[in-house]
């Protein structure tokens, strides 16, 4: 949460000295003038700076290690199934939550 200390005007609102504003992170990353389509998982959509982990001063300083553990993980299962794919017979996969955001369920199908 945050709390302004005088009055400012953010994304065409007023917020007053004193206001608590909550974030929601969840929302993080859903800026259509950002991203085409930003409510569909597409793991092929073109890399642009997020704020996943931040930014500037508040970076994560885990940051480094969170990612070089997703690319090892993600590489291993990928070596050892190389015909993983989205299974073409389920629903399209979606997104929810509000502080970690993912689909609750990937079916695949592999080999």
């Amino acid at each position: 949460m945050r709390t302004p200390t005088r009055a400012v005007e953010l994304g065409g609102k007023t917020l007053h000295a004193g206001d608590t504003v909550v974030i929601n992170i969840g929302a993080a990353n859903h800026d259509e003038t950002r991203w085409d389509d930003p409510e569909t998982f597409d793991i092929f959509r073109p890399q642009v700076p997020h704020i996943a982990f931040a930014s500037g001063v508040h970076m994560c300083l885990g940051i480094h290690l969170a990612r070089m553990e997703t690319m090892v993980a993600l590489n291993a299962i990928l070596d050892r199934l190389p015909d993983l794919r989205l299974d073409p017979d389920a629903e399209a996969p979606y997104i929810t939550g509000m502080v970690f955001r993912a689909p609750p369920a990937l079916p695949v199908v592999f080999g």
